[in-house]
């Protein structure tokens, strides 16, 4: 018999409780399926005056049931826990540029995406009115401003960098944060996550349920009713393989434990994979390529916390899809603790953010060789960085020095951390790719997979190009419009 739940939810972190929040919200009953089996995941932060003084983040592992090929250094994070990788996120929510959805048709129409920023904006701000954000509200060059809790903006003796950034069509603001009040002590590492903010307050509700130890395995497809109709798990609790009914199923394991799901779910109608009809599932994987490095300025400028935020180059005079942004803030704990009390230093911490051209050759599909402890296949992740994206980041270093020189304050790079390989920022997209046309996507502009309506993946897998900025908030607002979408045809079937 099929479940009394209308959708079936797989995942926890930011795309899965956005969408089931919105579900809810609208009427539909939910059940949502989370892996990981523990408890709430524990951390540290201690946030006085506006100023995180003290972080500490639950631990990453990497998927044990992944194999690597391409570049040998990958990582595949994972986090199977109640608010995944939620639990590890910086806080970070700039907005995607109107132009981030449409630039890649540059190169060619299947880097375009089937959505506009306008479609997009009332659930951006709509997300952001749930969020403790801390920020600068204002539009700025390839950032557009959103709703602010808690506003903020770079400090006064800074503003001769901004004067320089903008001669050269860039922004330079406070970087946004989902950071909360300014004096905050709790025990998670971090000022918002998705079980905390969203799915335990809607543990209330009599029309949801949580099972955690969830760890779906299959999407059963019904070649009858020309729908998925259940979902096949593994119950960590009792050891038992378990079905759970379902009219609809929204798929939101991150990019790489999507794809996955949808390779395993193989049927008569499917044999490569639910949705791998134009051999696209699991393709055009993507990421950021990212460099932690300091530098040491000849004078001294305030210490910059909450960090700050230089933007990408515009446009018009960068290559299609190839950008950097640089986060600038403290270079050490001690140098945070100074922030506090409004001291100045001439050590700079910079976080730099590249882009990735998506490709066919980059791609999460099942291995040949190995399982997982499932005896299903494991997903072989192949990935790498091409020499232009490397360049790309590296050159971007010469860029900000300059701009410091031409605000002012020579400064000299220090150490470069040696991250330029995939994972490290754990930032993956593109697996399940949306598109206007079939033979260009996985999903389509609903995030409604090809041939199987009834299933939406709703997290970054859904990303048609990656931009220079974090992820989450349009992962959120995307599977709230998704969610949004669904509840109104599932009401009106």
């Amino acid at each position: 018999m099929p479940d009394e739940r209308q959708v079936v939810v797989i995942g926890s972190g930011p795309a899965g409780a956005t969408a089931a929040r919105e579900l809810l919200q609208n009427g539909i009953r939910v059940t949502m399926l989370e892996s990981g089996s523990g408890g709430f995941q524990s951390g540290l932060l201690v946030r006085l005056g506006g100023k995180n003084l003290f972080r500490r983040t639950p631990p990453l592992q990497e998927e044990a049931g992944h194999s690597v090929s391409g570049d040998p250094r990958t990582l595949c994070y994972v986090k199977h826990a109640l608010g995944g990788l939620s639990n590890n996120w910086t806080g970070a929510v700039p907005r995607f540029a109107p132009e981030d959805f449409t630039e890649g048709e540059r190169l060619h129409e299947r880097f375009r995406w089937p959505i506009t920023y306008t479609e997009l904006a009332p659930y951006y701000e709509k997300i952001e009115r749930s969020l403790p954000i801390t920020a600068d509200a204002r539009d700025v060059p390839q950032m557009p401003g959103g709703h602010v809790r808690y506003r903020n903006s770079i400090p006064e003796d800074w503003q001769a960098v901004e004067r320089a950034a903008n001669k050269h069509g860039q922004g330079f603001t406070t970087y946004p944060l989902a950071d909360g009040p300014a004096n905050l002590i709790v025990r998670r590492g971090t000022a918002f996550n998705s079980y905390t903010g969203i799915v335990r307050p809607l543990l209330r509700l009599p029309d949801f349920r949580l099972q955690t130890g969830a760890h779906a395995l299959q999407l059963e497809w019904s070649a009858t009713t020309g729908q998925v109709d259940g979902v096949i798990y593994f119950n960590r609790h009792t050891g038992s393989m378990d079905r759970i009914g379902a009219s609809a199923v929204v798929v939101a394991c991150g990019p790489l434990g999507s794809a996955k799901l949808l390779h395993n779910s193989v049927s008569g109608d499917f044999p490569h994979g639910l949705g791998n009809s134009q051999g696209l599932l699991g393709r055009f994987l993507h990421d950021h390529p990212r460099e932690w490095w300091s530098f040491q300025m000849d004078r001294p400028l305030q210490f910059l916390a909450p960090s700050a935020y230089l933007t990408r180059l515009p446009y018009a005079s960068s290559p299609p899809l190839m950008a950097t942004s640089w986060t600038l803030g403290t270079a050490s704990v001690g140098d945070r603790v100074r922030s506090r009390f409004g001291l100045r230093g001439t050590a700079v911490g910079v976080q730099m953010i590249g882009t990735m051209i998506p490709s066919e050759a980059c791609v999460a599909q099942p291995s040949t060789t190995s399982k997982d402890e499932f005896g299903l296949p494991a997903l072989d992740v192949c990935i790498r960085y091409s020499d232009a994206e490397v360049d790309n980041v590296v050159r971007a270093r010469q860029h900000l020095l300059n701009l410091m020189d031409e605000a002012g304050y020579r400064a000299t790079i220090g150490e470069v951390v040696p991250t330029l390989f995939p994972g490290t920022i754990a930032h993956y997209g593109g697996t399940a790719r949306m598109h206007a046309k079939p033979e260009y996507g996985v999903v389509d502009a609903w995030n409604r997979v090809y041939g199987a309506p009834n299933v939406l993946v709703c997290d970054a897998a859904c990303f048609t190009t990656a931009a220079e900025k974090n992820p989450t908030l349009t992962v959120m607002a995307i599977a709230a419009r998704a969610a949004a979408r669904l509840a109104h045809d599932l009401k009106h079937a």
